[in-house]
């Protein structure tokens, strides 16, 4: 069991569930193409980006959850915010988000992503609340947490005792993580877990 993991792990509980790909044929028909707006996450302050040349882990979530939801092919027009914050953005994931509303209604867009990463107490684990939110109407259509993490340091320690190679407890795995959570924000957004035979296998009944 000491190998199962050997990179990084990702688990998304959603408390809103809207059918996105369904919806979305449902909603835009006769040619009209949906537009989605994503704002750069909100994060602890270290972790935003300083300008355009240093962008921060807010920017590197939002851009990669924009590529892996174009891969679906389902929101052929997935746009990233240049606008990295405002005022009561932070408090406003929780109360609203009306700020990002206002700014994607003016910009056109009709579904907003927004994502939240909790305060970081350990570097390789981290907690991230996503939504997805219907511009007109303000609902939420869908609103997930997912926890990321890396199992690379326990695999340093391992290989670094044998002497594979030199141990490094101060390496960060911050692209690996946020590839993964990109993959799994975006994955759980437009695929029910439960659609999946594997989601019932522990079934005695399930073959």
């Amino acid at each position: 069991m000491l190998f199962r993991h050997t990179g990084e792990t990702c688990n998304t509980r959603a408390y809103v569930r809207t059918d996105i790909p369904g919806f979305i044929d449902q909603r835009f028909k006769g040619g009209v193409t949906a537009r989605m707006a994503v704002v750069p996450f909100v994060t602890q302050a270290n972790f935003t980006a300083q300008n355009s040349e240093l962008p921060g882990i807010s920017d590197q979530l939002g851009w990669t959850v924009q590529r892996e939801l174009l891969g679906y092919d389902t929101l052929p027009i997935i746009e990233v915010f240049n606008r990295q914050d405002w005022p009561g953005k932070k408090d406003d994931f929780f109360t609203g988000n009306f700020g990002a509303l206002s700014l994607a209604r003016t910009a056109g867009y009709d579904l907003v992503l927004l994502g939240y990463l909790e305060r970081i107490s350990r570097i390789d684990e981290w907690t991230i609340h996503t939504k997805i939110i219907d511009v007109d109407s303000g609902t939420t259509l869908w609103y997930g947490t997912s926890r990321v993490a890396t199992h690379r340091h326990d695999m340093n320690e391992v290989s670094g005792f044998f002497g594979v190679t030199s141990q490094r407890p101060d390496i960060l795995y911050t692209e690996a993580m946020v590839n993964e959570a990109g993959r799994c924000i975006a994955r759980d957004i437009m695929i029910d877990p439960a659609d999946q035979p594997s989601f019932w296998s522990f079934l005695p009944w399930v073959a």
